[in-house]
C-alpha cells in the first residue's frame, strides 16, 4: 500500500474516531439530562423538560413514556351487545360476497407481519478470521466505526440489492448493531458454523 494511501486512511480513521467521540459525548450529556429530569418530583417540570434541546429524540421518547405511565389511563368502553354485533357481522360475511373482502382485509396485515418477521430473521451465524473495523449502525440511527474482534458470533441477515451482506450483532449496552460488508470480503474472511 502506498504511503499516501496509508496517510489518507489514517486521517480518515482519526476523523471518524473524533466524530464518534463527539457523538458519544452528546449521548452521555443527553442521558445525564434525562436522568436529571426523571428524578424531578413534579410531573409538570418533567413535561416542560420535553422541550429541552439537550435531549436526543430517543431520550425524549423515553421521557414521554415515563410521563405516560404517570398520567391516568383512558378507559375504552365497549357496547354491551358487542357479541351480538360480531355474530351478525360474521353471519353476513359468511353468506355474502363481502366475506371475501373481510378475509382479504384481515389477511393483508397478517402477511405484512409475516414478511417483516422473515426480513428481520437471520439465516446464518458466522465468525471472522481476524479483527475487522466496520461501520455499525446503532438502534438510534447514528453510525460508528467499531472493531469486530476475532471469533465474535455475527448473524447474517441477508443481502442488499448490490449483493453485499447485512450483518447484525447484539450489544448488551446498545442493542442490535447492523453493518454492511462487501460480498467479496465476506467470502474471503467468513467462517460459517
Amino acid at each position: 500500500m502506498s504511503k499516501r494511501l496509508q496517510t489518507l486512511r489514517k486521517r480518515f480513521i482519526d476523523a471518524k474516531a473524533d466524530a464518534d467521540a463527539s457523538k458519544r459525548e452528546v449521548r452521555q450529556a443527553s442521558a445525564a439530562k434525562l436522568a436529571e429530569l426523571r428524578a424531578l418530583p413534579d410531573p409538570a417540570a418533567r413535561l416542560a423538560g420535553l422541550k429541552d434541546p439537550a435531549l436526543l429524540p430517543s431520550d425524549r421518547q423515553v421521557l414521554e413514556h415515563a410521563l405516560a405511565d404517570v398520567l391516568p389511563r383512558r378507559h375504552i368502553r365497549f357496547p354491551r351487545a358487542i357479541g351480538a354485533t360480531l355474530r351478525s357481522g360474521l353471519r353476513h360475511a359468511r353468506y355474502h360476497w363481502r366475506g371475501l373482502v373481510v378475509v382479504t382485509l384481515i389477511s393483508i396485515p397478517a402477511m405484512m407481519i409475516g414478511g417483516f418477521a422473515v426480513h428481520n430473521t437471520g439465516y446464518a451465524t458466522v465468525h471472522f478470521d481476524r479483527d475487522l473495523d466496520l461501520i455499525w449502525t446503532l438502534p438510534d440511527g447514528h453510525t460508528e466505526l467499531r472493531r469486530l474482534t476475532t471469533d465474535t458470533a455475527v448473524v447474517v441477515m441477508g443481502r442488499t440489492t448490490a449483493g453485499d451482506v447485512r450483518l447484525r450483532v447484539w450489544s448488551p449496552a446498545e442493542g442490535h448493531l447492523e453493518a454492511i460488508m462487501l460480498a467479496e470480503a465476506y467470502g474471503r474472511l467468513a467462517r460459517k458454523e
